[in-house]
């Protein structure tokens, strides 16, 4: 599974999570509130959170163009949504640990 995570700083963070949300509805799957957000994209998902500083997105999916594919999505509505006052997302990849296979022991300290 890869992920990446972004932000864009924004006092309205909850108004735009809620729009952004709202119109994802007319395609995909979303549930949301003032706070929080799942948007299932058919290539992977996208987790909204707002707080009072920011709009704070975790995307995964299986594959990086996937997830490059859900990443585009959430740029080009961010600014769509933002044409007044242009914003951008700042995305950051996150490392992603897998298990150990079964039967092996983890690396020694």
């Amino acid at each position: 599974m890869m992920r990446r995570q972004g932000h864009v700083p924004t006092p309205d963070a909850s108004r735009y999570l809620q729009r952004l949300c709202y119109h994802f509805t007319r395609k995909i799957t979303v549930t949301y509130d003032e706070h929080q957000g799942q948007a299932h994209f058919p290539w992977g998902l996208c987790l909204l959170r707002a707080d009072g500083t920011a709009l704070h997105f975790d995307c995964s999916a299986d594959d990086q163009a996937s997830l490059d594919r859900v990443q585009f999505a959430i740029d080009s509505h961010v600014e769509l949504f933002s044409r007044k006052s242009p914003m951008a997302v700042d995305w950051q990849p996150v490392q992603t640990v897998s298990a150990p296979a079964a039967g092996t022991a983890p690396p020694a300290p």
